[in-house]
C-alpha cells in the first residue's frame, strides 16, 4: 500500500464515521417514560376513627354507612345492628376468632353490592358481626371494608391528606418516589418482612401481618424482652380484651425506612397497625405483590405509651 491510498482509505473511514455519529444523533431518542398510570375509579375523603380510615359505603343503594379500611379482615364484614336495619337475608350462623380473646358469633348473608363511591364489590357470602361490643375502633362503626376490595383493586391511602383512592389492576403504575416493598397476599391476608431490634441488641427478622384496622404500632412477642416494658390492656376488637405485656421496640425496620422507639403489644402473630403505617402513603397491589411506601409529613411523630395497669 503506497501513502496516497493509504491517506484516502483513512478519509473514506472518517466520513463514514461522521455520518453514523450523525445519524445517531439526529435519530429520535427512544421514550423511556413509563405509562400513565390508570384513571382513577373512586377518589374521596375519609374520617378518622382514632387512627383508623373510615369511608363512606353503600350495600345495595341503601343510606350512607361508614365502614373502617381494615385489611387484617379477610373479608367484608357488616355490623349485625345495620345488617337487620337492611334486612338482610341470613344464610347460615358460625362462630370466629378476632384480636381479642375467645370467639365471637358471624352470620353468612346472601350475595350483596358494597360500594366506596364508584369502586364496586359484588361480596359473595358476606359477615356479619356484632362490631360494636365493644366498638371495635372506639367508635361505633357500621362495617370493615376488608381485603377482598384489595383483591378486586390497586388502594391508595394518604394518612396526611386523609384521602383514598381505588384504582383498576390493569394498567396500574405506581408514580410515586417511594420505596417498593415485597408484599405476600396469602388467603386474603397481607404481610410484609420487617426487622425489629431492641435496646439490649436483641433483633429478629419477622414476617409481619399488615392491619391497617389496629390502632397498634407493632405487636410481636419479642417485646417480653425489652429492657423497658409494661403491663397494658390488649386484643381490643373482636373477642374480649385481655392485659399483656407491651414494650419499647428500639428500631422498626420497614424496607429502607426506620422508626425508633416504637411502644408495641405482645402478639403471637406478629402485625403492623396504623401507628406506624399512618406515617406513610400507602399504595397497595395485590395483583404485582407490592405496597408502597413514601413517607409523609407524621414520619417523625412519637409512638405514644400504651396505659399502665398495675
Amino acid at each position: 500500500m503506497n501513502s496516497r491510498s493509504g491517506k484516502g482509505s483513512i478519509d473514506r473511514i472518517v466520513r463514514i464515521l461522521c455520518l453514523g455519529l450523525s445519524l445517531v444523533t439526529l435519530a429520535p431518542a427512544a421514550s423511556s417514560a413509563a405509562p400513565k398510570s390508570a384513571k382513577a375509579i373512586a377518589s374521596l375523603n375519609y374520617r378518622l376513627s382514632e387512627k383508623l380510615v373510615s369511608v363512606p359505603v353503600r350495600i345495595n343503594g341503601s343510606r350512607v354507612l361508614w365502614f373502617v379500611v381494615d385489611t387484617g379482615a379477610r373479608h367484608t364484614v357488616i355490623d349485625s345492628a345495620v345488617a337487620r336495619e337492611l334486612k338482610l337475608p341470613i344464610a347460615s350462623v358460625d362462630r370466629m376468632t378476632g384480636a381479642g380473646k375467645g370467639s365471637v358469633q358471624m352470620l353468612h348473608a346472601k350475595n350483596l353490592d358494597v360500594s366506596v363511591g364508584a369502586a364496586t364489590l359484588h361480596v359473595a357470602d358476606p359477615w356479619i358481626i356484632d362490631l360494636n361490643a365493644p366498638p371495635v375502633s372506639g367508635a361505633r362503626e357500621d362495617g370493615l371494608i376488608g381485603a377482598d376490595f384489595f383483591a378486586k383493586y390497586v388502594v391508595e391511602i394518604d394518612p396526611a391528606k386523609h384521602t383514598i383512592v381505588f384504582y383498576p389492576k390493569q394498567n396500574f403504575r405506581h408514580a410515586g418516589r417511594g420505596a417498593r416493598l415485597p408484599l405476600y397476599f396469602i388467603d386474603n391476608r397481607m404481610f410484609v418482612n420487617m426487622r425489629l431490634a431492641l435496646s439490649n441488641g436483641v433483633s429478629v427478622k419477622r414476617r409481619v401481618r399488615v392491619d391497617t384496622g389496629s390502632n397498634d404500632a407493632v405487636s410481636d412477642n419479642i417485646v417480653r424482652q425489652s429492657p423497658q416494658h409494661l403491663k397494658s390492656v390488649q386484643g381490643v376488637g373482636l373477642g374480649k380484651p385481655y392485659v399483656d405485656y407491651s414494650g419499647v421496640i428500639d428500631r422498626v425496620q420497614i424496607g429502607p425506612f426506620a422508626i425508633r422507639h416504637s411502644w408495641g403489644a405482645s402478639n403471637d402473630n406478629p402485625a403492623v397497625g396504623m401507628e406506624i403505617l399512618r406515617r406513610f402513603t400507602l399504595t397497595f397491589d395485590t395483583g404485582r405483590n407490592s405496597l408502597y411506601l413514601e413517607p409523609n409529613s407524621h414520619f417523625n411523630d412519637l409512638v405514644p405509651a400504651p396505659t399502665r395497669i398495675k
